[in-house]
């Protein structure tokens, strides 16, 4: 955990990981310096239902590259659609994955998988 780091080992973490249980998380790649990161956290990275957010002001987003807008990758637990009748059809799911990975490519990210029994949705992101 990071409050257990030191000054040192905060100025590097490697492959920063944020979520919440049951809900999702991102991943940051790459080294990721986390000195004074915590109190911001809350301010800087929402993670719901359905979504990560990373920078919701985005007066306080800083350029490419900086803090947390870098490469990340991302998984969301239970994201099922919102009629889920004829979800055991074969064909109405892999309808709907690819639906899923259209939505993706939509919002500028790389789609990676999405499993249509338990709502995993996995993509990268570039930057936020």
């Amino acid at each position: 955990p990071l409050w257990r780091m030191s000054d040192a080992e905060l100025s590097c973490v490697q492959e920063l990981r944020v979520g919440r249980e049951r809900v999702g998380h991102v991943t940051f790649h790459g080294v990721t310096d986390c000195r004074g990161l915590l109190s911001k956290l809350p301010n800087i990275l929402v993670v719901e239902k359905g979504e990560i957010i990373v920078y919701p002001d985005q007066s306080t987003k800083p350029e490419v590259g900086q803090g947390l807008n870098k490469p990340a990758s991302v998984v969301l637990y239970g994201c099922m659609p919102k009629s889920t009748t004829n979800i055991s059809d074969p064909d109405v799911r892999e309808k709907y994955r690819l639906r899923v990975a259209q939505m993706t490519r939509e919002k500028g990210a790389v789609f990676e998988d999405y499993n249509c029994d338990d709502g995993t949705w996995k993509f990268q992101v570039h930057h936020f």
